[in-house]
């Protein structure tokens, strides 16, 4: 953590949010993984080296709460932390970021199988925002070799997803990992981003997605920019769960992990 408190301030990042792995699907390889008392007590230290300097906030990305709800719930009734991301990884019993989660899928059976089950997760789960909204697309990237997906044919369903964040008051990360990738654009695009803006969305955050300290703020100024385009005027910072709002003509991250 310290490594990347360093690279932040590096890259003149006023705010980050670590956000580590809580799994529960025991296929994951990041089950079994957290030790939720050492990480927070790491945020603290941190906290206490870097916090003149850095505001330095306690996240958690929790993998299908849908599914686990109740240990979602024993987890974060546990643990405090300001924010809270949902993400989606395994859909029927696969994980739907390696290419051979289209091993015997076509394309369209994978992504509207994925965004079905997103479409779970946004209505019920327990999370503060939705992480990597079609990371999806990195399966498709390795099976197909597709760096940009046109979303049109499947507006319907990911149209519903939106609509859960809405109505829950919900927010959707720009995760700028698929950059580092090299398979095209973020996650979401810019449809996707314009699609959650006619639906009355509001609330948005920048993920840099890291997992290494090199790639802490990765790409945040090109994920701005395709908020702007959007048409979104401000960005979302979380402390006790709660957002609050910076200008977008301000390039402070929201989140690095």
């Amino acid at each position: 953590m310290a490594g990347a408190c360093e690279a932040a301030l590096v890259a003149g990042l006023a705010e980050i949010a670590f956000a580590d792995h809580a799994d529960f699907e025991p296929s994951d390889d990041c089950y079994g993984y957290l030790k939720p008392q050492a990480y927070l007590e790491e945020i603290a230290r941190c906290r206490a080296i870097y916090g003149e300097s850095l505001t330095i906030r306690a996240g958690i990305e929790i993998g299908e709460p849908h599914v686990y709800n109740r240990e979602t719930a024993a987890f974060l009734s546990a643990h405090r932390f300001d924010l809270v991301l949902g993400s989606l990884h395994w859909v029927e019993g696969e994980l739907a970021l390696m290419g051979d989660y289209f091993a015997s899928r076509t394309l369209e059976d994978g992504l509207r199988a994925y965004f079905a089950e997103l479409a779970l997760l946004a209505e019920s789960a327990d999370f503060d925002v939705l992480a990597h909204f079609d990371v999806v697309r990195r399966a498709a990237y390795m099976a197909f070799g597709l760096e940009e997906i046109d979303y049109r044919p499947f507006e319907e369903i990911i149209r519903r997803v939106l609509a859960h964040l809405v109505r829950r008051g919900r927010g959707l990360e720009v995760n700028t990992s698929s950059l580092r990738r090299r398979m095209g654009g973020l996650h979401p695009g810019l449809q996707i981003l314009r699609w959650y803006r006619e639906e009355g969305g509001q609330i948005v955050t920048l993920g840099s997605d890291a997992h290494r300290a090199d790639s802490v703020g990765a790409s945040l100024d090109e994920a701005a920019a395709a908020v702007r385009a959007a048409g979104f005027g401000k960005l979302a910072v979380y402390e006790d769960r709660k957002p609050s709002w910076l200008p977008l003509t301000q390039s402070t991250p929201v989140r690095a992990a």
